[in-house]
């Protein structure tokens, strides 16, 4: 059993596709049992801005249906996986109120990515986010949960809350592994020692799964690279064009080796011209695919509404052995 989820905070960038979504293709495999969610309660966390006044982004649903024709366009298939959003299935929430009752303080607090976002104003939610990430999990008793590296901590803490739901309510829950990606951390175009990221002011620092062939020919030429015209993978002197060189490894199925012997004789200007049309041709693909997905909304909605039904009679199944050997009235 597979399960992962992704946000609908926005638009989904190079990173989340060749990192996340791709892997989650690869692994609709015969014999797999893969679940995927729009973890929507979890993108609440982000909602709430304070700037002067308390505003609230309340763009949720039109993000949850974007991502979602997104993710069907790029290769998840419905009728192979179960595919649902978080909010349609309460027993997530349930479940993490159970968790809550049982987690100590003390665990959260080591929590680093709660370290990074937290602001001068930060909310429960945000802190209390990992007890819902580890409830999504504990629900399907996943087997692997494929996620980047910087959830790694959340599924070590998500061990630690089956070990102790197994000791003190006798049960036996599967204790979920980390399968890291296969793809490597995409970095920002313009500094290779910073992670691609949706919340990046400067637009020009990530390529948008939505991007047009225009937009991501001039983001690629406008990538920096140095002043070495010879091609080749360093990472620790070399960042920038070592990033593009792993983007283009992942667009073409080529080896390392094999790229740099390519363009062994040829100039940056070459290279970054044949990344761009790989990197258009596929993601061109997928917004024409998405487009005419969204055009038939109430299918989707219906799709999705499937998918929350299977999701949910697992959960539910899974839910009542937990709230039984709690000893919750049933």
């Amino acid at each position: 059993m597979y399960f992962s989820g992704i946000q609908p905070t926005g638009k989904m960038h190079l990173g989340n596709y060749l990192g996340a979504v791709r892997n989650w293709v690869k692994l609709q495999q015969p014999g797999n049992q893969n679940i995927y969610c729009i973890v929507d309660l979890h993108a609440l966390t982000d909602k709430l801005t304070i700037d002067h006044e308390i505003k609230f982004n309340l763009n949720t649903k039109s993000d949850t249906l974007s991502l979602a024709a997104t993710l069907i366009a790029s290769g998840i298939n419905y009728k192979q996986s179960i595919f649902f959003v978080q909010s349609h299935v309460p027993e997530h929430a349930e479940l993490q109120w159970i968790l809550s009752c049982i987690a100590p303080q003390n665990w959260l607090n080591k929590m680093t990515q709660y370290k990074d976002k937290k602001k001068e104003y930060s909310t429960l939610g945000l802190y209390t986010y990992p007890l819902l990430m580890a409830a999504d999990i504990i629900l399907y008793q996943a087997q692997y949960v494929p996620v980047g590296l910087d959830q790694k901590q959340h599924i070590e803490l998500t061990r630690d809350y089956v070990q102790r739901l197994n000791s003190l309510f006798k049960l036996n829950i599967i204790e979920p592994q980390y399968l890291e990606s296969t793809c490597p951390k995409i970095m920002s175009l313009r500094d290779g020692n910073k992670k691609m990221s949706k919340s990046d002011t400067n637009d020009g620092n990530r390529i948008n799964i939505d991007d047009s062939k225009e937009e991501i020919f001039e983001k690629i030429k406008r990538s920096k690279t140095d002043s070495i015209p010879q091609i080749y993978f360093d990472q620790e002197q070399r960042p920038e064009i070592s990033n593009l060189l792993r983007i283009y490894q992942a667009f073409s199925n080529m080896s390392m080796e094999q790229i740099i012997n390519k363009y062994m004789t040829k100039t940056t200007v070459d290279f970054k011209r044949d990344l761009s049309e790989l990197i258009a041709n596929e993601l061109n693909t997928i917004a024409e695919k998405k487009k005419q997905i969204l055009e038939n909304q109430s299918e989707l909605e219906q799709i999705l509404k499937q998918g929350s039904l299977k999701a949910r009679e697992i959960a539910q199944q899974n839910l009542k052995l937990i709230k039984t050997n709690v000893g919750l009235l049933i």
